[in-house]
């Protein structure tokens, strides 16, 4: 029994590693929100052209009494076409409106992408301190037995060991703190993609695109530039359907009529009963001049926010490569300090002394330890501005779409 236990284990192994969500399927998962559906509904539905305007604006058939007696009714039959203006302006709006959701489409996915990068870095960092921050624990652990085994020792500080039973408790609480912040995260990636719940999360600090790479990326893309992004052409195409909504209102008009009548009475007095009228309205002045105000007030108002976010899109961009810049001379500080404190060799020496203490090697690895945790934040920081830089870049989005935090940069399938 024992033996099929271990032999259907292992059978199933392979199905249990491979549950894992990857980056990839996670992120690709951001062509499926709500509101890209929601706007690739609102295409179809425009693709369908159910604003066409018929060339026929209303009919209106009338009936009259001549002079009140019943014998003598005249028939009237009224047709009034539609404004060939605002029929074309008509089709000119949606066609805007149209080219507006095309665009939408880019901006709303490199949100959708950018939450999704933002949530997996900070996946990345509680992986790397909750390492370290245990490593640290089980050090304060070590350190704690080798003073209780001093205990008779003069090298016993009865103090120091206070200090480091209380250092232990707040690294149990700050542990507990992050298994707390952990289940929080795993509740947003869950929310944004409910496979999720079935599957673990495999990804790793070490999983992610290292620093060395991301500057070099990051340089790469400042020198190549990038043309007008989706930001940039969905301000400007707003201020073109703003324009082709002012144009619709100044050619809401009724242009005229034409109508027919029969009088059946004139045919006793050898007269044609059918009479032809024709009416053509003359806007002198235009009923829609509220509407069209409204409709130029928000012209000016969406050019006022194209050139907000002309200028936002440039300074954002150039913030968030002197922000990369600035983190990336910190981190280097840090890991040649890390680096510098090569406890390998200090181990060495250490053994070598005659006055040696082993507390002092452990209480090395904890400053080593903390450095490693100042590293690991600043990788953070530098990710975080590095996504923030290829959005502003308007690179997130572009086809094809690929996984800027993998190493080999894997394309993602949507």
């Amino acid at each position: 029994m024992k033996r099929f236990v271990i032999i259907f284990g292992l059978f199933l192994l392979p199905e249990i590693v491979s549950a894992q969500v990857s980056m990839e399927e996670f992120l690709g998962a951001a062509f499926q929100t709500q509101k890209l559906v929601t706007l690739d509904q609102q295409q179809s539905f425009l693709q369908t052209k159910p604003y066409q305007l018929a060339p026929i604006r209303k009919l209106a058939f009338q009936t009259t009494s001549n002079q009140l007696d019943r014998t003598r009714q005249d028939y009237s039959f009224r047709v009034l076409p539609s404004n060939p203006w605002e029929v074309r302006n008509t089709n000119n709006y949606f066609k805007t409106y149209s080219e507006l959701i095309t665009i939408d489409q880019e901006r709303q996915l490199r949100e959708a992408l950018r939450e999704r990068y933002l949530l997996i870095i900070e996946w990345g960092y509680w992986d790397e301190i909750h390492r370290l921050k245990e490593e640290e624990k089980l050090n304060t652990q070590k350190l704690l037995s080798i003073m209780e085994a001093q205990r008779l020792s003069p090298n016993f500080n009865p103090e120091e060991y206070v200090e480091l039973k209380l250092d232990q408790v707040d690294q149990t609480i700050e542990l507990e703190e992050m298994a707390f912040n952990r289940d929080a995260l795993q509740k947003k990636i869950e929310a944004l993609y409910e496979a999720a719940k079935q599957k673990s999360i495999g990804w790793t600090g070490a999983s992610l695109m290292t620093v060395e790479k991301i500057e070099e990326l990051t340089n790469q893309a400042r020198q190549e530039g990038s043309s007008s992004g989706s930001e940039l052409a969905y301000r400007e195409k707003q201020i073109e359907l703003a324009l082709r909504k002012w144009h619709l209102e100044k050619s809401n008009v009724n242009v005229g009529f034409i109508q027919t009548q029969y009088e059946p009475f004139r045919e006793e007095s050898n007269r044609r009963p059918w009479s032809i009228s024709v009416g053509l309205t003359i806007p002198i002045f235009n009923p829609n001049k509220g509407d069209m105000a409204q409709r130029k007030l928000q012209v000016i108002e969406a050019q006022g926010v194209y050139e907000q976010t002309k200028l936002d899109q440039r300074q954002g961009k150039d913030f968030a490569y002197e922000k990369i810049m600035s983190l990336l001379a910190r981190y280097k500080d840090v890991s040649k300090m890390t680096s510098d404190l090569n406890l390998g060799d200090l181990a060495v020496t250490m053994q070598q002394m005659k006055s040696n203490n082993p507390t002092t090697l452990v209480r090395l690895q904890n400053r080593s330890l903390r450095l490693k945790v100042l590293t690991a934040r600043l990788k953070r920081e530098i990710l975080n501005s590095y996504i923030d830089f290829l959005a502003y870049a308007e690179l997130l989005q572009q086809r094809p779409v690929i996984n800027y935090l993998s190493p080999t940069l894997t394309t993602i399938n949507k």
